[in-house]
């Protein structure tokens, strides 16, 4: 891939893009008042308890979702500097990056445990969107074009829009 193939302004999209793959609709609440003594170590806010966003985060296939997501970042944030400063050594950050986010995904993928139960076919969808962006963004038979790796951008973007609980 060349350097320029996935601009800035395309990682940053990324970035801002990939909070569509979020854990809930987000609605305001009032902060708790702080506790004392006991009951601050044990007390769990009610709606916590009933919010399936909530247990979807604090699953190990929330957590995971977490660590996924990080790993996207980390790669559009390669992409950035990669794109404004040409070098081996940034690209080969880039690369790296990607083949993480491959593996992240792949793990997912591999442990039915991980999916959520709500939205799982579009979850599946999205994971392997970003496993065939990030072959595309390594070198060998399947590198891709400019077109090729807009689209799959673009694509993998698009599956992340997805609420998951």
């Amino acid at each position: 891939m060349k350097t320029t193939r996935l601009t800035g302004a395309l990682a940053l999209a990324a970035i801002a893009l990939l909070a569509g793959c979020s854990t809930t609709h987000h609605h305001t609440t009032a902060a708790p008042a702080p506790r004392t003594g006991p009951a601050a170590r044990t007390a769990v806010p009610a709606h916590a308890l009933t919010d399936p966003s909530v247990r979807w985060l604090t699953s190990p296939g929330g957590q995971a979702q977490v660590t996924f997501n990080q790993d996207v970042d980390t790669l559009a944030s390669a992409l950035v500097i990669e794109n404004q400063a040409t070098t081996v050594a940034n690209h080969l950050v880039f690369e790296a990056a990607a083949r993480t986010v491959r593996t992240q995904a792949q793990q997912i993928l591999a442990h039915p445990a991980l999916l959520p139960a709500v939205h799982r076919a579009a979850y599946v969808s999205m994971l392997n969107d970003f496993i065939t962006l990030a072959n595309m963004l390594q070198p060998g038979a399947h590198y891709g074009t400019t077109a090729q790796d807009y689209t799959a951008w673009y694509t993998a973007l698009r599956a992340s829009n997805i609420t998951v609980a």
